[in-house]
């Protein structure tokens, strides 16, 4: 589905205030950790069809909202993204499925919720990152951080 017109500039407000607020935490060795659902699919890895045209317009894949989860990445935040710090470039590791179109029995999702981990986070506390992709009851599954916290 098309991203309804008011969405961007919205989106474009709480992202711009959110890293805002970010920023000011994640200083130095701040050990700040963004998690939860960020409504985007960053890399064409985290989505099931990357090369369908309608992912241009589709929500949570367009540019713009990608470019948007970018500036959490690039300094000067400079978080990053602990899946991928485990994980690499795997496929097929989505955390949303559609219910309307019945896409989790077909593995057709998105990967939209992050641990997102400031560089106060030393990459050697990262033990694991998981997503709970078997367990049921919503469109979202359980994403799951481990730490060594004598490391942190």
């Amino acid at each position: 589905h098309p991203i309804p017109p008011m969405r961007c500039p919205l989106h474009r407000m709480h992202s711009t205030r959110f890293r805002a607020a970010i920023a000011a935490q994640a200083t130095g060795e701040s050990r700040v950790c963004v998690c939860g659902d960020m409504n985007v699919a960053h890399e064409d890895v985290d989505f099931h069809n990357p090369a369908e045209r309608r992912t241009l317009t589709q929500a949570g894949t367009t540019p713009e909202e990608r470019a948007s989860l970018r500036c959490f990445l690039a300094p000067p935040l400079g978080m990053r993204d602990a899946f991928r710090q485990v994980h690499g470039r795997a496929a097929g590791q989505y955390t949303y499925w559609s219910q309307r179109a019945r896409a989790r029995p077909a593995n057709r999702g998105l990967r939209i919720d992050y641990f997102l981990l400031a560089s106060g986070v030393p990459p050697a506390a990262v033990v694991d990152v998981q997503h709970l992709q078997e367990m049921h009851g919503s469109d979202h599954c359980p994403i799951l951080l481990e730490l060594d916290l004598a490391r942190l």
